[in-house]
């Protein structure tokens, strides 16, 4: 018998490392407003949002966000826990990976032991729940438990419960008078703590096992539970005695010290020792609620939100709750990014990659405008479903317009909804399907739009006759443009328009699901396309450089025109791969097969390219890679990125993910007029840093030379832009010494110097 258990031993061994800070070139733009997880701190609340915490001071009142720039794993997150005994944050994911955050030094400690294991498949990985006692940390997950020892933060052994051993899903743990119990799928399972066969299943005791357990709680000595009909029991470790039934979806059961919190969607309830109702809290007159999770701590309840982030409950204040979040976009997946110097607008908005908008969703527009967020809600915008993209007018950037895959057309002007454009006060048409007939009343597939140079918006229409329009804001008129000429088959393979640019003399090009790059030359009224050598001619994303060149994004690989506007003269017009030479000095295709999202042009006229693999930052003519940002590399909480975009004016590059957006301290900023503004960051460089330093508010082709203390040259560049960056080695070859070096700039016309230094410390 002995034998057979060991061999159903899990035996764990401490693989860990120590993750990187990425603050001091990265920011954190995640939205804390779905609440996972609380857990209380010694003088904090930690919270818990989809894939980042941040913790509440009781004291100060102030947030502080933990996120994948301080080294967090940007994972799902399914559970925390903060040890007061250790000073420690643990946070659990759904894929068994478990992040220690310790607040001190503010470094984290990535365990991957469980992800690991090949034996446990991956939904069974998930962490469920966290519980301390002594120097152990119990963890329940969908395969039993594993032990985990504060005192050396390593594994200790693994119980698999189940009949035989088998995984079965374990919710919640506690202990209680010197045994073990868990609340699973398949009754109360216990045993002695202090037995030394643990690990064999025989040990453990099953109690009602027709029944799933949601949860189990020590209070004050005894054991309070809440199975999966939302009966709410106590249980003296054999029996169990009703308490009442919750009335709706036990979502969080948790005890600190003498209260239980029990949380639903619509009500969170606080019971006292004598498991009494002590708090009621169900009426929401003020918000629509979708709760968590909820702790009671101090006589104040804090509740976990999906959609309105953290809560203090104040029973005596003015307002009956407090929200505590930090401010961030509406929700983390991003679809579309559109920025302008010092703001950013954001669409959450979606379609899938057969440009289907279904299922349809209404949110809100997130909006970040000289550091603060000022996000417009759903209901503000008419509750407008399937808000796509986004144009700002650049001759009034307080108008913008949002496109909708499903309900027309959004103006907005200084924050707030001017007009919705749709097929009830427009000649907008409607989708139509092969007969051409309306499929859905109301139906409007409105995606890319753009300005021209003349301030009018054009904007195309999938599965439409009338596929283009151009729309003038002063008159308030629309024109619409039959594509029936180039694109006989509007409704049929080609299922709709996705991206669209305008360029310096009025040409308009847009992607199409089947047809390649559409243009329109508005001087001569007709249309051109190009699908030669454009992989499977479905074209995602399109961007115009600073010399009229065309970038295509395909669904499988990056493409270039050029020439765009010669498709109007020339039907057989072929689209150009980039070649590069690898490691071995192989020609290689540029971003082959790469699903492509978004091209964004800096000041530098480089290239940033979002795709399912990570961030791409090429130079002009897409030779160099200059950088190349995956989840793996950087604090990116995805790969997939959806969209990315340049603030020419702090230089910033907001990458949006379909998991979050964080922002890269780039580079490429517009050319300044004067030396004003220089500065160079970060200074001085200290020891730890390993990144590059930035030397901002440059005027454009300005000369950069950099010495030392004696005049030595280590790096002379030209400004493409308004910033540069220097890797702090002597042009490449080696890290230079620690000392002060200065930063001579020179105008490219020669009539303006400056004088700047950094200090190196090594």
């Amino acid at each position: 018998m002995m034998k057979k258990v060991l061999l159903l031993l899990l035996v764990f061994f401490p693989f860990w490392g120590i993750s990187q800070d990425y603050s001091t070139q990265w920011e954190d733009m995640f939205s804390y407003y779905n609440i996972q997880d609380v857990s209380l701190g010694s003088q904090k609340i930690y919270a818990a949002a989809e894939n980042s915490v941040f913790s509440f001071s009781k004291i100060s009142n102030q947030t502080e966000k933990i996120s994948s720039i301080q080294g967090l794993s940007s994972e799902k997150i399914s559970k925390i826990h903060f040890s007061r005994a250790y000073n420690l944050l643990f946070v659990g994911y759904e894929s068994g990976l478990i992040d220690i955050y310790n607040p001190q030094d503010k470094s984290v400690l990535t365990v991957i032991d469980i992800v690991e294991k090949v034996t446990i498949t991956p939904e069974n990985k998930m962490i469920n729940h966290f519980y301390e006692d002594e120097n152990l940390l119990y963890i329940a997950t969908n395969y039993g438990i594993s032990v985990f020892r504060l005192n050396n933060l390593e594994f200790g052994d693994s119980y698999f419960i189940g009949d035989n051993a088998s995984q079965i899903k374990v919710n919640q743990i506690t202990v209680n008078q010197s045994r073990i119990y868990t609340a699973t799928e398949f009754g109360i399972k216990t045993a002695e703590k202090d037995n030394p066969n643990l690990i064999d299943y025989n040990v453990w005791q099953t109690i009602d096992p027709n029944t799933f357990y949601k949860g189990i709680v020590t209070l004050e000595n005894q054991m309070i539970v809440v199975d999966d009909d939302n009966n709410i029991s106590r249980f003296n470790g054999n029996a169990f005695t009703f308490v009442e039934n919750f009335n709706t979806n036990v979502r969080s059961f948790k005890s600190a010290g003498s209260f239980l919190t029990v949380c639903g969607v619509n009500k969170v309830k606080v019971y006292n020792s004598q498991v009494s109702t002590f708090i009621n809290l169900n009426n929401f007159p003020d918000f629509e609620e979708s709760f968590n999770t909820a702790i009671f701590d101090l006589q104040t309840t804090f509740i976990g939100d999906s959609t309105l982030g953290l809560l203090r409950h104040n029973p005596e204040g003015t307002e009956p709750y407090s929200f505590l979040s930090p401010d961030g976009p509406v929700m983390n997946r991003i679809f579309n990014t559109k920025a302008i110097p010092n703001e950013l607008w954001i669409t959450h908005g979606e379609y899938d990659i057969t440009l289907n908008p279904y299922p349809l969703n209404q949110r809100g527009v997130s909006h970040y405008k000289n550091e603060e967020w000022q996000n417009v809600d759903y209901k503000q915008l008419d509750e407008k479903k399937e808000i796509s993209r986004i144009a700002i007018n650049p001759a009034n950037t307080n108008q913008v317009f949002l496109s909708c895959f499903y309900d027309g057309l959004i103006e907005i002007l200084e924050g707030q909804l001017l007009m919705v454009y749709d097929e009830t006060n427009t000649q907008m048409p409607e989708t139509v399907d092969s007969n051409g007939d309306v499929i859905v009343q109301g139906d409007v597939r409105i995606n890319g739009i753009g300005f021209d140079r003349q301030g009018n918006l054009w904007g195309n229409i999938s599965m439409v006759k009338n596929g283009l329009f151009k729309f003038n804001s002063s008159s308030i008129s629309f024109q619409f443009f039959d594509i029936t000429e180039i694109i006989p088959d509007f409704n049929g393979a080609n299922l709709g328009f996705t991206d669209l640019v305008v360029d310096n003399i009025g040409n308009v090009f847009f992607g199409s699901y089947r047809e390649g790059v559409v243009g329109y030359n508005s001087n001569s009224n007709t249309f051109g396309k190009v699908t030669e050598n454009i992989p499977e001619t479905y074209v995602r994303s399109l961007a115009l450089d600073n010399n009229n060149q065309l970038w295509i994004g395909s669904s499988r690989g990056l493409r270039v025109l050029y020439g765009p506007s010669a498709m109007f003269n020339d039907p057989n017009l072929s689209a150009s791969e980039i070649v590069i030479l690898d490691e071995d000095g192989v020609p290689q295709e540029l971003l082959r097969d790469a699903s492509i999202s978004d091209i964004t042009v800096d000041g530098n006229n480089n290239k940033w390219i979002a795709t399912d693999a990570g961030a791409f930052y090429l130079s002009s003519n897409g030779q160099e890679t200059i950088y190349r940002f995956t989840k793996e590399n950087s604090p990116l909480p995805s790969n997939s990125v959806s969209s990315i975009e340049v603030d020419e004016a702090s230089g910033k590059v907001y990458i949006g993910t379909i998991n979050g957006l964080v922002a890269f301290r780039g580079t490429a900023t517009s050319g300044n007029e004067t030396f004003e503004q220089v500065r160079a960051f970060p200074n001085p460089v200290r020891p730890n840093y390993t990144g590059m330093v930035t030397i901002d508010g440059l005027r454009e082709g300005a000369n950069v030379k950099i010495t030392d203390i004696t005049g030595n040259l280590v790096y002379e560049v030209t400004a493409q832009g308004g910033s540069i960056q220097w890797d702090t080695t002597a042009f490449g070859r080696h890290k230079v010494a620690s000392g002060v070096y200065m930063v001579m700039l020179t105008s490219e016309d020669q009539l303006e110097t400056k004088i700047t230094k950094i200090m190196i410390i090594r």
